[in-house]
Formats: C-alpha cells, structure tokens, sequence
C-alpha cells in the first residue's frame, strides 16, 4: 500500500488488501495561477470503514468515503463514495452489487473476524 499526499487517511478496523494499492490525497491546483496547474496542491481526505477488502492494484482518489463492509475489485479507481456492503469494480468503480445484508451482519454480531 502507498499512500501520497498531506491528507488525512483513516482505517476502520479488520482493513484488508491485496499489493500495489495506492491512495492520493493531494492533487495538483488546475485553478490556480498558472496552467497546466500552478505551485499549489489541494488536500483531500480518505475514510475507510470497518472491514473494508482491496484487491490488488486498488486505487483511490482523494475526498472519498468507503462505507462498511465494501468491497473494492482489483483494478479498480475509486473516485466517489462507496456505499456500505457494496462490492464496486472497474474504472470509474461502479457498483457491481451488494453483499448479503442479514449475512454480513450475523457474522459481525458473532464477532467472526479475520
């Protein structure tokens, strides 16, 4: 996992990943003084929510929120929220489906975690 950038990254807990994920926190100011982009950056957040699953190769772009329980196929570039229990994949990551609600929620509530 690489992270870039001066923003702020959180992990929810039982976090999993596969190599080579990246996360971007910081991009280059297109609206500032001078084009291309000039001098300055803009800072973005990440949050990430509890027993959230990468695959490999996984990018993320800054200013995004990863709900409960997603789950984010390999390859993919996420660059808008994800909902919880989602499974999204592709590039711009869309929505594949969504993981069984009552499943996922009994084996929690059993505190089966890996």
């Amino acid at each position: 996992m690489e992270i870039g950038g001066r923003g702020k990254v959180s992990f929810g807990n039982y976090f999993h990943s596969g190599s080579g994920c990246q996360i971007i926190t910081e991009n280059h100011n297109y609206e500032g003084s001078m084009i291309p982009y000039d001098d300055t950056f803009v800072v973005k957040n990440v949050t990430i929510g509890d027993c959230v699953w990468f695959g490999d190769k996984v990018l993320v772009v800054g200013n995004v929120n990863i709900g409960e329980g997603a789950i984010i196929a390999a390859g993919s570039v996420v660059c808008k929220d994800v909902p919880p229990l989602a499974i999204v994949g592709g590039n711009p990551a869309t929505i594949i489906k969504y993981r069984d609600k009552d499943h996922y929620y009994r084996l929690k509530l059993e505190g089966r975690f890996n």
